[in-house]
């Protein structure tokens, strides 16, 4: 097995929005999280990735996991408690701690969204797409106006392969920017849709993943017209990886270009070639895509969405085409690693 290690904290921001008052069960009957043993032997594999490779955390030297631990069986009744904890695990890349923190959360405060986000999240880079979508539909369903879990949704839908659905998940997500929902919603500190208007560098991850889901999906014609909207004369301040892949796909920049000095190991890198992947595989050119997809499937840093991208189509979504060049010949991963 394949020791992989990496620290990705990709869009890990906190809302702070309870719908009502849960009614707080009795401190002495509360079933707190509980990482002592992870503690004792973090050394445990988190995740099977879909090629059958253990997927591992970091070990915890300086005792965060533990203070934050620590805050919660202090203050059994604050949500924010176990948000923090869920975070600090994420951090370590202990993902699956910190689903059973957010799972613990959200028994404990059911009408808090926050958890069912941050669960669909995780469930993600735990490759269990189905269970992201079943979180992450029933956070939609409590609030329609968050960026995240629109963007986490639409995601969901993207690794399953269900493009149309991802498509139409970020479009849903862009439409209000240009006509807002009415009514009030406190997110508490996370950007709604509509707050992503104005700022770019939310705006082009989503973008690139809705241009994407619509080539994958055969809207050719809809993916070209919606490329043509990108412009070449904003400013970002941050995910200038997507904002020039999307320049790619308007014909702005060429492949060489927009992969100038992108260096294998970042996630600069990963984003970019995700993108070319996808890009030549609608275009015909499906080898080379199966072997973009199959080098990105074992870079080590195992939790980056560009990694999960490349596992999803290498070993489902497009398995039989990658076969057809000795490239997916690969052993089927184990029942644990499926949804």
């Amino acid at each position: 097995m394949m020791r992989l290690l990496i620290l990705f904290p990709f869009l890990l921001s906190t809302s702070f929005a309870q719908l009502a008052p849960p009614a707080l069960t009795p401190v002495e009957k509360l079933k707190l999280p509980d990482t002592s043993e992870e503690q004792k032997n973090p050394d445990q594999p988190q995740f099977v990735s879909l090629s059958g490779n253990s997927l591992f955390g970091l070990r915890d030297e300086k005792g965060e996991i533990a203070a934050k631990q620590k805050a919660v069986e202090e203050n059994p009744n604050e949500a924010n408690a176990y948000i923090a904890l869920g975070l600090m695990q994420d951090s370590y890349l202990r993902h699956a701690e910190a689903i059973q923190t957010y799972t613990q959360g959200a028994e404990r405060f059911p009408q808090d969204w926050r958890f069912l986000r941050y669960r669909g999240q995780r469930l993600i880079t735990a490759r269990k797409f189905d269970e992201a979508i079943r979180d992450l539909e029933a956070a939609r369903e409590k609030t329609k106006k968050s960026f995240d879990v629109a963007y986490y949704l639409g995601l969901a839908y993207y690794f399953k392969g269900d493009f149309e659905e991802a498509a139409n998940e970020f479009g849903r997500c862009e439409s209000q920017m240009k006509a807002p929902l009415p009514g009030e919603e406190d997110l508490r500190g996370l950007k709604s849709c509509e707050d992503a208007r104005e700022d770019q560098a939310y705006q082009v991850p989503l973008m690139f993943w809705r241009y994407l889901a619509l080539r994958r999906g055969g809207q050719l014609e809809q993916a070209k017209a919606y490329a043509e909207a990108v412009s070449p004369l904003w400013t970002l301040s941050a995910n200038k990886a997507f904002y020039e892949a999307l320049l790619y796909f308007r014909g702005t920049k060429d492949l060489s270009e927009m992969m100038e000095g992108s260096n294998e190991a970042t996630r600069d890198y990963l984003i970019r070639s995700t993108g070319v992947a996808a890009h030549l595989f609608v275009e015909g050119e499906r080898q080379k895509a199966c072997a973009i997809w199959q080098r990105n499937s074992l870079d080590v840093k195992w939790n980056h969405l560009g990694v999960i991208a490349a596992e999803s189509e290498f070993y489902r979504n497009s398995r039989a085409a990658c076969t057809l060049y000795g490239l997916g010949d690969k052993p089927a991963p184990p029942p644990a690693a499926q949804n």
